[in-house]
């Protein structure tokens, strides 16, 4: 008899989660605290059938619009500018529930699907921005990998082909790349596991995997824009959402030199203010990471404060302004009511 675990585990978090949401814990939990919500992207379901979306980057636009409504019932939403005003102030309701709605990347169908929402609903939200991708054509280095090995796992893998990749993997990712190879063989899924290998090399070193991968495979690297341009984040700025800094080019800011990253988050600030848009002079760190030299190069630029992506909630005193804390939210687990009152309500997952 084969135990499906991962299935099991859903239906006891499925299960877990209905009996909390019905019970008087969330009506008291987070009273004086403020919750920051951490989305990525909020697309339609058959744009995740034919895209290459990992599971914990979006939630469905269906999932959004009843988390939203959820949300207006059970807190006091407020705008990340109205959040730093009143740590500055102190003016802090001991009896309220606060929440922040955030984005990460300025994804194209945040404009599509999630504002909308939000528009309608008057829900204020802060989309953080990596100024060099808005209006391109570019794509984000893990979507082109993801896409690549969606292109592979449709393919018969023959021996030839294994060879060629072997060598490649090899190249890039070292002592890494031969256990990839052998999973890819096995059949398994390997994307995520390659994708937080790279995110220890240099993006030009990124840059010719992908490149050296599409050769191989014999695949031209998608062209459409999957980014908000600058129109969009302006009509937008009109109606509600602000946009913070998620650097120029996306790179983790502890793999760069000291001057790459003060470039970075000069850059990118100096580019929201020229556009005028509904600035925020609140930065993100890219994939998460930050260390205190980080934080203080972000707080010497201008920045009033850092969002990261360390799970938690805050109070009326920011433990760390250069390092706030969120909550992760994707479909795989919040994709009903109750599974979504858990994950705000609930314990403290350790992880995002």
């Amino acid at each position: 008899m084969i135990v499906n675990v991962p299935r099991i585990k859903a239906a006891i978090r499925r299960a877990v989660a209905w009996g909390f949401h019905f019970s008087p814990i969330p009506h008291w939990r987070h009273r004086g605290k403020v919750v920051v919500l951490m989305y990525h992207r909020v697309l339609a379901r058959q744009e995740v059938v034919l895209q290459s979306v990992q599971p914990g980057m979006y939630v469905l636009d269906s999932v959004f619009a009843q988390q939203m409504a959820f949300l207006k019932e059970e807190f006091t939403i407020l705008s990340l500018q109205q959040l730093l005003e009143l740590w500055q102030s102190g003016q802090w309701n001991a009896r309220a529930r606060y929440c922040v709605v955030t984005f990460d990347d300025g994804w194209l169908d945040n404009y599509r699907h999630a504002y909308p929402v939000l528009k309608k609903a008057g829900i204020p939200a802060t989309i953080f921005l990596p100024t060099d991708y808005v209006g391109s054509n570019q794509w984000f280095w893990p979507d082109q990998l993801a896409l690549l090995f969606k292109v592979l796992a449709g393919r018969k893998v023959t021996p030839e082909a294994i060879t060629q990749l072997r060598q490649v993997f090899l190249d890039y990712l070292g002592a890494h790349g031969g256990p990839c190879i052998e999973a890819i063989e096995r059949g398994e899924h390997v994307t995520d596991h390659i994708i937080e290998q790279c995110k220890q090399l240099p993006i030009e070193r990124i840059q010719e995997l992908v490149s050296a991968l599409a050769t191989r495979l014999g695949v031209s690297l998608p062209q459409e824009r999957v980014v908000v341009n600058w129109d969009e984040v302006r009509e937008m700025s009109e109606n509600g959402i602000s946009f913070g800094s998620h650097s120029c080019s996306h790179r983790i800011l502890t793999t760069i030199t000291f001057d790459e990253v003060s470039a970075e988050l000069a850059r990118s600030r100096q580019v929201l203010l020229e556009q005028g848009v509904n600035y925020v002079p609140v930065f993100c760190y890219p994939n998460g990471n930050s260390d205190a030299g980080v934080q203080r190069q972000v707080q010497a630029s201008g920045y009033a404060a850092a969002c990261s992506v360390s799970m938690g909630v805050e109070g009326p005193a920011p433990e760390n302004k250069y390092a706030i804390r969120r909550v992760g939210i994707h479909n795989d687990i919040t994709n009903t009511i109750p599974l979504f009152s858990w994950r705000v309500f609930g314990p403290v997952p350790s992880s995002v």
